[in-house]
C-alpha cells in the first residue's frame, strides 16, 4: 500500500503577470500494490476539524 501527498493550493492574486498562491490543504491518495486507489483523504483548513474521505465504487456492492 502506498500513498501520494499533493498539496492544495488556492489563487490569493496576481500582480506584473505573476500568480500568488495559499496551501488551503492536502489530498492523500492510498492506492494498493496493483496501483488501484483505495482510498483519497482531504484535510482541508476551511473544515479543520472535518476528515473527508472518498472511496472508489465496487463492482460487487449492491445497495
Amino acid at each position: 500500500m502506498s500513498t501520494q501527498t499533493m498539496k492544495l493550493n488556492v489563487k490569493t492574486g496576481e500582480k506584473d503577470g505573476k500568480n500568488f498562491w495559499d496551501r488551503c490543504g492536502v489530498l492523500f491518495v492510498t492506492t494498493d500494490q496493483a496501483g488501484n486507489i483505495t482510498s483519497i483523504k482531504v484535510k482541508h483548513n476551511m473544515f479543520p476539524d472535518v476528515e473527508m474521505v472518498a472511496f472508489p465504487n465496487k463492482n460487487d456492492v449492491t445497495e
